[in-house]
């Protein structure tokens, strides 16, 4: 089952689900979200030839908990979709319930330490939860799971430390794709942030991360990071780079990520720039991703917002071109109801050929 996504959804999702409207019981918030949303594409799967169009009707709903006292923060949220579709994967029009995402956070916070655990869960098709490139237009459900628990002392002083570990999952239903490989991650990092000013922090920290796939292959890397984070009156902006050194395949990324706030808006670019050399198959990869965020608005109870990302994998094997526009409209029917249009365009070049497709998509939310 397929819920159509693409990166002008995610933003309109966040519009429909606000939570303005809670319910406050003994100190703890409650609120419960409704939207839906009618989807239009073709070739949503990026096929070489192109496939057909898909209509989906979706109803999302979703529940929110949250507790806040002077030292700890508490927040659980819960959603899925009744989802009607009638695409090329389907055998004529089929209904089911997709996407079940499930998120806990708690946090407990003095002014020198901070203590959090981070809990996920999460089921949707491979193309809208990977940051591979190379798997993005395969077909298939993944599903993601895993916890982070996190440390840092010594947060008032010129120098604190940290530490995190941490736990991830990922398996895959309904694929016969071999690309699609099940593993667990486990991950331990420490390290310091040194406060140069008011303003600028630096950053550095060590890691190890350890990599068990279904075919029992274990891939061992060791981790260092180091960058800078810049506080500006109208924005942030910071610079890391990370070198991965494992069993098999090392890497080099430099990460850029800068927002500045408008007038009445806002915008944002991310760039990352990676190199990796996989010594089983004596081949190396070039990697460029760009994200563009713009947001404006309007007046009072409207806004317009567009993304913008493209993204090459060059590799001997194979170059990988990959293109996205999204636009949406967002407009406040009422004080806990609103109104999404939006559409994109995505495009992929590989060594299959050339493929495009277009989506539009109307969404209605209403929190209570």
């Amino acid at each position: 089952m397929r819920l159509i996504r693409g990166a002008c959804l995610v933003l309109a999702a966040g519009t429909a689900a606000t939570g303005v409207a809670a319910q406050d019981v003994g100190g703890v918030r409650q609120t419960f979200d409704v939207e839906q949303r009618f989807e239009f594409g073709r070739n949503l799967d990026l096929a070489t030839p192109a496939e057909g169009t898909s209509a989906v009707a979706a109803t999302v709903l979703t529940y929110g908990l949250f507790s806040e006292t002077p030292l700890d923060r508490l927040a659980f949220t819960a959603s899925g979709a009744l989802v009607i579709e009638n695409s090329p994967d389907t055998a004529g029009t089929d209904v089911d319930f997709g996407r079940p995402e499930v998120a806990f956070l708690y946090v407990r916070e003095v002014p020198d330490a901070l203590f959090s655990v981070a809990l996920r869960y999460v089921s949707d098709d491979v193309s809208a939860l990977t940051d591979d490139l190379t798997i993005a237009d395969s077909t298939g459900t993944e599903i993601d799971y895993g916890v982070t628990v996190r440390y840092e002392a010594l947060r008032t002083s010129p120098v604190s430390i940290f530490a995190e570990a941490t736990f991830d999952a990922t398996e895959y239903e309904d694929t016969i794709d071999p690309a699609l490989v099940e593993s667990d991650t486990y991950g331990f990092t420490a390290g310091t942030r040194l406060r140069f000013s008011e303003v600028m922090d630096g950053v550095f920290s060590l890691g190890a991360m350890r990599e068990e796939d279904a075919a029992g292959i274990v891939e061992d890397t060791f981790i260092i990071r180091a960058g800078v984070e810049y506080e500006m009156i109208d924005g942030f902006a910071s610079v890391f780079l990370t070198r991965e050194e494992g069993d098999t395949e090392d890497s080099t990324a430099l990460d850029l990520d800068w927002t500045r706030a408008l007038p009445d808006g806002a915008l944002s670019l991310g760039v990352r720039i990676a190199q990796t050399f996989d010594s089983v198959v004596g081949e190396r990869t070039d990697e460029t991703d760009i994200d563009l965020g713009w947001t404006q608005t309007v007046n009072d109870v409207s806004a317009i917002s567009v993304t913008l990302s493209w993204a090459k994998s060059d590799a001997p094997s194979e170059r990988i071109r990959e293109a996205e526009l999204g636009a949406t409209y967002s407009y406040a029917l009422t004080e806990n109801a609103s109104l999404d249009i939006g559409a994109s365009y995505r495009e992929r070049d590989d060594a299959g050929g050339r493929a495009s497709s277009p989506l539009v998509f109307l969404a209605v939310g209403r929190s209570f």
